[in-house]
């Protein structure tokens, strides 16, 4: 089984999944469809997956697959990943108590 199968199959049992909490009452007609869209996206991606051209790798002059710099793309995700933790860590420390961090970011835009 590919993984276009395997998504497929995933978005019917998200839908059968949906439809079971919905008919038991455990969710309201309010939510379902943001949970109807997730069925959606899993089924169309099966669809997209199963679609898809097979790309050639690049082959060098040799004739051997040009392989991706593996080293430079998990410093560069590793890096990235400390800058985005850290400056959200920042934004915690420096937010005051009490106060959300929608009500600081409109303090802070509304200074002149």
């Amino acid at each position: 089984m590919n993984l276009g199968q395997q998504m497929t199959i995933l978005g019917l049992v998200a839908l059968v999944y949906y439809a079971v909490l919905l008919t038991a009452g455990v969710l309201s007609t309010d939510v379902m469809p943001q949970f109807l869209v997730s069925a959606l996206i899993f089924l169309s991606s099966g669809r997209l997956l199963r679609k898809a051209p097979r790309k050639e790798p690049k082959l060098d002059k040799d004739g051997n697959p040009i392989l991706p710099n593996w080293k430079l793309r998990t410093a560069i995700l590793n890096w990235t990943m400390v800058f985005i933790i850290l400056t959200t860590l920042a934004l915690w420390v420096i937010k005051p108590v009490g106060m959300s961090f929608m009500e600081m970011f409109q303090e802070m835009l509304n200074l002149k």
